[in-house]
């Protein structure tokens, strides 16, 4: 009999260069007292005891690995035979290796001594019916010549009672059979006549040798008056309930047996010690009783009585000098070839110093995660200042809201003016959550002909309309699968989209243009807009539904004119990055900064961005002045309202001069506003080629909101 692989365990394991804490976290999961240890190329190098590594040295603890406490356990192959296998060697995993010493997987002591005890009992059962049913004669006696085995066989062949010849010396019978000379002698004798009680028979005599001592002898007959040739010959066992004894005392695990009436018919040392009750007041009580006798308060040999399954239970010792410990205890039935129960099994282990383990690991574990709660505050911190500017109150709200966001795939919506930085948060919200590795897909919706929107965002299908690939397109949905999409102008989504992006939302599939199966899609939605959605929502453009479910989380960021104390550090921040694409040094005059503080920005940040890298180009001083800014930031306002009712220039400039400026600066505000040239264009009544042009003259940048 063999190990068997379905009852191989093939982790958990630690590796030699793990550290002690490390180590002690594996055990926390483990349902082990040790755990087989590996080198990095997998090779078994031994075992590591939980309790040793537990009493390590707090230098070894903090500063070593495990490798100085490993325990040289020798492994076993998977190949080896069960009975060979002596489970005093291990405490309760047996690592298994292949003939290269590569570690395959551990049993468990207790499952291997389980084997053994069935291999065992089968082999006991199988020689008993072996002898019963031969047809040979079968005599066996001990190292005195009692006669320990007489089959039926023997006692019809010879014409005598098995009951007469049992414990009776061999020399009643017959000296003919030479049995007490095959021991004395210690080789087998094959093809041995002899006459006995009138039969002649032929017998085969094998002295019985156990660790290099004769302990009996044995020989199988045939009356050959009856056969002219032997028909086989029998093969020697080694005896059984020595070995099932030796395996029994020495397990690491406590161990009983009751029958099936629940009486305690063996206990063996491992159970005296951990449970403290001597075998002698044990064997002969039943389960019952010792339950009812205060002994401990409850027992796993009658739950698997109860229930005729392996039940296992943490078990109080109620009574002797192991009150008040707790042990767990595993009550297994044993079953005939009929179904009948005829035994219990009952290992136990003591659970008592675990349990005040498990105490301390958990106190352990609240401190680390608390630990790692603050760690993780800290770092959300760093990680929200790192890249953008935000020393107002509100805008630092913003950012903490986008990094508490990042953390769960609910659908975003941003909402704030041209150019106060959407996409920078959303970007920012991307590279925080969890799909940070994942793609990252943005799609303008209203830099896109409404013709060609849907088959952008949800694909198309092959042939669905003239020009069309054959193998179809896949959308923007499926491009960014498992990854985040952001739909940037949200509000300029037509509304026969706007009716499809909720289904998509709502059911988490969609179908492609031309298409009739469903593709189910795993995307984050973070959507943006400069307009006012709750106003478009009662103006009946936009639908309210599909603004619910946008607006899980809400983030207003607010513009520039709101949260001024943001404008100087993210003048000198753009300043620094255009310094260094350029490889120039210019800097801002205080009264240059205090100007720009002043000014209302209608193009946010974006408008400042291409203010700076203008600046910065065009002025050859290295210091960039008041008067070096545009017009529009050279004039003082009157405002009644808060509307601006009167424009007064500080300086006289030509007519052509004039106008250049006025229209550079109209394309600004127009582009900062609404972000497209083909917006600007319908704005400004103009044919879209003419914004192009003027902005290449005005070396005005194109960006996105």
């Amino acid at each position: 009999m063999f190990l068997d692989p379905k009852d191989l365990f093939l982790d958990p394991y630690l590796f030699a260069e793990q550290s002690v804490d490390f180590s002690l976290e594996v055990f926390k999961t483990a349902a082990f007292s040790s755990l087989p240890v590996l080198n990095r190329q997998g090779e078994y190098l031994g075992v590591m005891c939980f309790r040793k590594m537990y009493f390590a040295s707090e230098d070894l603890r903090e500063k070593g690995d495990i490798s100085s406490l490993i325990e040289n356990v020798k492994p076993v192959l998977l190949t080896t035979k069960l009975q060979s296998i002596n489970t005093a060697h291990y405490s309760d995993v047996v690592p298994v290796v292949d003939a290269e010493n590569q570690f395959i997987g551990f049993f468990k002591t207790n499952i291997i001594a389980n084997n053994i005890n069935r291999y065992f009992r089968r082999l006991a059962e199988f020689e008993r019916k072996l002898l019963e049913s031969s047809y040979n004669g079968i005599i066996a006696v001990d190292n005195q010549g009692i006669i320990k085995v007489f089959n039926p066989a023997a006692a019809r062949i010879l014409g005598c009672k098995v009951e007469e010849m049992i414990n009776h010396h061999f020399s009643e019978l017959d000296p003919a059979m030479g049995m007490l000379d095959a021991m004395e002698r210690m080789i087998p004798m094959t093809g041995i006549r002899a006459e006995i009680n009138g039969a002649k028979i032929l017998a085969n005599r094998t002295p019985l040798i156990y660790e290099g001592e004769c302990v009996g002898a044995m020989s199988v007959f045939v009356d050959v008056s009856e056969y002219d040739s032997i028909c086989s010959q029998l093969q020697l066992s080694k005896s059984t309930v020595h070995e099932l004894d030796a395996i029994f005392e020495t397990s690491y695990d406590g161990f009983y047996i009751a029958d099936r009436e629940g009486k305690v018919t063996r206990v063996n040392s491992a159970w005296e010690k951990i449970c403290g009750f001597p075998r002698e007041e044990v064997i002969g009580k039943t389960a019952h009783e010792l339950v009812e006798n205060k002994w401990y308060d409850k027992s796993a040999a009658v739950a698997a009585l109860e229930q005729k399954k392996t039940v296992t239970l943490l078990v109080n010792i109620l009574a002797g000098p192991r009150k008040g410990n707790q042990v767990m205890a595993t009550g297994t039935p044993m079953f005939d070839e009929m179904g009948e129960l005829q035994q219990i099994v009952v290992n136990v282990r003591d659970m008592t110093d675990l349990e005040q383990l498990q105490r301390r690991l958990e106190a352990t574990v609240e401190l680390n995660q608390r630990y790692v709660s603050e760690l993780e505050q800290i770092r959300l911190q760093q990680l929200k200042m790192d890249d953008l500017v935000a020393k107002s109150a509100t805008m630092q709200r913003v950012v903490e809201m986008a990094a508490r966001i990042a953390t769960v795939d609910s659908t975003v919506l941003i909402m704030g003016e041209s150019g106060v930085g959407k996409e920078v948060i959303t970007n920012k919200i991307h590279a925080l959550s969890r799909r940070k590795n994942q793609p990252f897909i943005k799609i303008n919706c209203g830099a896109i002909p409404e013709n060609l929107l849907e088959s952008e965002l949800f694909g198309y299908a092959g042939g669905a309309f003239t020009g069309a690939k054959k193998d179809g397109k896949p959308g923007m949905f499926e491009l960014a699968s498992t990854g985040t999409l952001f739909l940037d102008e949200i509000g300029e989504l037509p509304l026969g989209l706007q009716v499809k992006l909720l289904r998509v939302l709502q059911e988490k599939s969609l179908t492609r243009v031309g298409g009739v199966k469903p593709i189910p899609i795993d995307v984050r939605v973070i959507a943006a807009t400069n307009k006012d959605l709750p106003v478009l929502v009662k103006m009946g453009t936009f639908r309210d539904d599909l603004y619910y479910r946008l607006n899980v989380f809400g983030i207003q960021i607010p513009p520039l004119r709101q949260r001024r104390e943001d404008i100087p550090p993210l003048l000198y921040e753009m300043l620094r990055k255009v310094n260094l694409q350029y490889n120039l040094q210019k800097k801002f005059a205080p009264a240059t900064v205090e100007r720009l503080v002043n000014y209302d920005w209608p193009g946010n940040v974006r408008e400042m961005e291409n203010l700076v890298e203008r600046l910065v180009v065009l002025v050859s001083e290295p210091c960039i002045e008041p008067y070096h800014l545009p017009e529009v930031m050279q004039v003082k306002h009157e405002t009644v309202g808060g509307e601006s009712v009167a424009v007064v220039l500080n300086r006289v400039v030509p007519y052509k001069q004039a106008i250049e400026e006025l229209e550079a600066l109209l394309l600004e505000r127009a582009l900062g506003e609404h972000g497209s040239t083909r917006k600007v264009a319908r704005i400004l009544e103009v044919n879209q080629s003419t914004i192009v042009r003027k902005m290449k003259q005005y070396q005005i940048n194109r960006y996105d909101a």
